[in-house]
Parts: structure tokens; sequence; C-alpha cells
């Protein structure tokens, strides 16, 4: 008896340090536990703070890159003006247009102008061209190597809102058009047929508009215009003429001689002009004297008749045609009876 107590004893304090053995492991792992829960506190904290961080660069880093591809993707017209002197008019205007052909782009108007003064020539005048936008910039610095840069401008437009209002209008007016089919579609009266076929073509004319609209835009935005006024040097003026006085008289000669030359010359251009003239108005002229004199003969023909001269061609003063006239013949008569 007393040594199964002995025995009971022995397992019991067995199983008492086994417990306590249990206990303290388990104290111990609670507190290395702890402490691994301390440091990975600590570590997260202290992670968080560079993960933080990074994640803030990086969100700015995305929000510039961001901003980047919205600014690329603008819908920007450019238009541009520039003004140079060159040498020679013909060979600048070629080179322009050749480069803007060779860009992908062409020559939209162009025009030039010449001038005299003294003799002398020279060519002003513009040229248009449309290149792709891309090739803007170089065909300005292209422009600036073919002569002296007198003035450049470029003015900006951006449409890029404009272009998304047209897109959305189009996006509702094409929804709109697909209902309005298939509305049409299902339609049971001739009447109502009517009435969304006629809404259609509305709404048809409406989308043709926008997209004539936008097409118009992004053309613009896709080639820009620049516009590019060609000038060639304008002559000196000539050296300030000689006083009169102070003249040579071989110079005076010559100068009276071409202006007598030049008298005389145009009085014959101004007779040979006239030439047609005159004989156009002596026409009439000569026709109306021979017409009244036509008729004025026959008067001094009956007034001759009638009116005979008194005074005879030898100055006698007898009239040849006149009678003679007898004194005794006269008495006749008084004698018989």
């Amino acid at each position: 008896m007393v040594s199964r107590v002995r025995v009971l004893a022995v397992v019991a304090l067995l199983l008492l340090a086994g417990c306590a053995g249990m206990g303290g492991s388990g104290d111990a792992g609670e507190a290395q536990g702890g402490g691994d829960g301390a440091q990975m506190a600590d570590g997260g904290d202290g992670s968080s703070q560079p993960e933080a961080a990074d994640s803030g660069a990086n969100a700015g880093d995305s929000e510039n890159i961001q901003a980047g591809d919205a600014a690329t993707d603008r819908a920007i017209i450019r238009n541009g003006r520039m003004v140079v002197e060159v040498e020679n008019y013909s060979t600048t205007a070629e080179a322009i247009a050749a480069r803007a052909r060779t860009s992908g782009g062409y020559v939209s108007d162009s025009n030039r102008e010449l001038h005299r003064d003294d003799g002398e020539t020279w060519y002003t005048g513009y040229i248009v061209v449309r290149v792709p936008s891309e090739e803007y910039e170089p065909m300005q610095s292209m422009v600036s190597e073919q002569g002296t840069v007198r003035s450049e401008e470029t003015t900006t437009k951006d449409v890029t809102n404009q272009l998304v209002d047209l897109e959305a209008r189009l996006r509702n007016l094409r929804e709109r058009r697909d209902r309005l089919r298939t509305f049409y579609e299902q339609a049971n009266s001739t009447e109502e047929l009517l009435r969304i076929e006629e809404e259609l073509s509305s709404v048809q004319s409406d989308i043709e508009r926008l997209e004539a609209q936008k097409r118009s835009l992004e053309q613009r935005v896709a080639y820009s215009t620049l516009r590019v006024e060609i000038h060639e040097p304008a002559p000196e003026p000539s050296a300030q003429q000689v006083p009169y006085h102070e003249r040579s008289l071989v110079s005076a000669f010559l100068s009276s001689v071409t202006d007598v030359y030049v008298f005389t010359r145009g009085l014959l251009v101004t007779a040979a002009s006239l030439a047609p003239w005159l004989v156009v108005l002596a026409v009439p002229v000569v026709g109306g004297r021979r017409f009244l004199r036509g008729r004025s003969l026959p008067l001094v023909g009956r007034r001759s008749g009638s009116e005979p001269d008194t005074e005879d061609r030898d100055g006698s003063g007898e009239n040849p045609h006149q009678e003679p006239t007898d004194e005794s013949d006269a008495e006749s008569p008084d004698n018989d009876a």
C-alpha cells in the first residue's frame, strides 16, 4: 500500500514537472512570440515609411507621365508667318515648295509681283505651305536658311474641347439614328413611317455636318500652315541729279536731241492713231458738200434763162440775144394809117 502511494507520488511529481516545463516553454514561446511580434511591428513601422515615400514618388511620376501624355494628346492648330529677304525669288520659292512636298505637305497658295523702277526690276510675293505638324519647326529652320528673316510669328489654337464635344454629339446622334431605324422597322402605319423617316433624315444631316466639322478640325491639327513672304532687295535710289546749269554741253545737246526724237515720234504715233478717224469723218463731209452743190446747179440755170445779162461778152453793153429794133418799123403803122 505504501509502495503504491510512493509510486503515485513519483508519477504526480513527474506530471507536475512536465506541466511546469511545458508552461515554461509556452511562456518563453509567448515571450519570443511577443518579441517577434514587436520586431515585426517595428519592422512594419520602419518599412512602412520608405514604402509610403516610394509610393508617393511613384504616384508623382505617374501623374507627370499622365500630364505629359495629356499634353501630347492635345489637339493644337498651328499657323505661322515669316518674312524673308533673299537674293533670288524664284530659287527660294522652288526650294520651299520642294521641301514641303518632301516632308509630306503641299503648297496651298502662292503669288508673285514684278516691280520696276529706273530700269531696275525685282520680285516680291508669298508662298503658303501646309506640312505635317511634326515638320513645322524643321520647315521654319529651312526657311530661315534661305535669307535674312525680317519677322517671324506663330499662333496656336487648342481645339481639344471642340473635338471632344463633337465626338460626344456624334455618338448621341448615332445612337438616336440606330433607335430610329429600329422604330422604322417596327412601324405599322404609313403616317408613323413618314414621321420616323423625316426625323431620321434630319438626324443623318446633323451627323454628316458634325462629321465634316470634325474632319476639318482634325486636318487643321494634322497639318500646320506656314506663310512665307519673300522679298528681293529693292535697288538703291539713283544718285542726285546734277543741276541744269552745271550739265555738260554734250549731255545737254544729247538730251535735247532725245527730247526732239521723243516729241517727233509722239506726233507720228498720234497722227497714225488719228488717221482712221479722219478718214471716217471725211466721208460724210465730202458727201454732204457734193449733195449741196448738186442741188444748187439747177437754180443757177433757171436764173440765167429768166434774167439775161445786159452786158455782152466783149463789153459793148449790148445783149447779143436781144433782137434789133428799127424806128422805121416802129413808125410804119402810122405811115400806113
